[in-house]
């Protein structure tokens, strides 16, 4: 029976709750002993014989510290190869992974990656993740984890691909709702997410007096975006929103809006989906993927503002109740936790057995 190393050098919140969701999973599996955890040194899990320490660098790419992460990659490689392990699991970008792995090549020690977003967001860091997916892609991965089918079409490796959906994350509204009227725009202000469509469809919703409030809550740089003030219905949040204003932004809103120019997945639908409310977004990357049309949400082609509004128009409460409900259900069945557990055990169950 093959040995399993899972490696966490992210100490960004979201991924590291994906990695102690699979934790879980390995916890209640019959193979237990069979795995290692590797992990940043901030991570608080419980000390155990099978945890080690792999990183000490704060910052996917550039720290201070990544000097430090480069001599314990030695350290590590020695545990890997004295406790016999045949497969290592990157599941996080980190510079860290690539000292590791370049060290693990000359060994027979099967590599995959994770790579959440194949094609980067247009923002400052995307020239070093573009180089840093070239690299695991081309060079060190034997297999790689991606949640979007539709980049794996676009892969010139397509066989080392594994589609796996996005899922862990945990639910919290388990009955239907209709909200407040309002639209939810929710995450980091970046350029590529499509704040000049938002405000069309701002501006169009109120050239017909349609009665929904916007929300534009996140940290990022919004001053490029001073028209937004203008309109009365819109309310901007931005900064870092912590967890208890998350859960009342999600709870008021009737539906969460990602108009974005790109995207491969978002964590954002998901979340909202724990939250019971449907989402409306473009047709860009991934999205349809994760977005049933007219079951939790609504999907349109890019930039298609005028079907949004017909949709907010003619949109029934028993209709938002419907997808609110939806959004319980398939959420359960795809996105949570448990989901990604079943996901994991069966994944990493067939890694060693055969």
């Amino acid at each position: 029976m093959k040995k399993i190393a899972i490696v966490c050098n992210s100490i960004n919140p979201d991924l590291v709750e994906y990695f102690r969701c699979k934790i879980e999973s390995l916890e209640k599996s019959q193979y237990k002993n069979n795995f290692l955890i590797l992990k940043n040194y901030s991570i608080d899990i419980k000390e155990s014989s099978y945890i080690y320490d792999s990183s000490y660098s704060n910052k996917a790419f550039f720290d201070k510290k990544v000097p430090l992460d480069f001599i314990r990659s030695f350290y590590i490689l020695y545990v890997l190869i004295t406790k016999k392990t045949k497969v290592v699991h990157f599941t996080t970008a980190h510079i860290s992974n690539i000292f590791l792995s370049l060290l693990l090549k000359p060994f027979n020690i099967k590599q995959i990656f994770t790579i959440h977003d194949l094609v980067p967001h247009p923002d400052k860091k995307s020239v070093f993740i573009k180089m840093y997916n070239k690299f695991v892609v081309n060079f060190l991965s034997d297999e790689i984890i991606s949640f979007s089918k539709t980049e794996i079409l676009k892969q010139k490796h397509k066989n080392k691909f594994i589609y796996m959906t996005l899922s862990g994350f945990r639910q919290f509204i388990k009955k239907p709702k209709i909200g407040d009227k309002t639209i939810l725009f929710f995450g980091r202000i970046e350029s590529y997410k499509g704040l000049n469509n938002l405000l069309d469809l701002i501006k169009k919703a109120n050239d017909l007096n349609l009665e929904y409030k916007f929300i534009i809550a996140g940290k990022g740089e919004i001053e490029k975006y001073e028209e937004f003030k203008k309109h009365e219905n819109v309310e901007i949040i931005n900064r870092f929103i912590d967890d208890s204003e998350v859960q009342e932004l999600f709870k008021k809103a009737t539906f969460t809006i990602l108009p974005y120019d790109s995207a491969t997945q978002s964590g954002v639908t998901i979340l909202s989906y724990a939250y019971a409310t449907p989402v409306i977004a473009y047709d860009v990357g991934a999205l349809c993927e994760y977005i049933d049309n007219e079951k939790n949400g609504y999907i349109v082609d890019y930039k298609d503002n005028n079907k949004i509004i017909h949709t907010l128009q003619t949109i029934t409460d028993n209709k938002v109740l419907e997808l609110s409900n939806n959004s319980i259900d398939i959420f359960e069945i795809k996105f949570s936790k448990k989901a990604c557990q079943n996901y994991y055990i069966n994944y990493y169950t067939k890694l060693m057995e055969n």
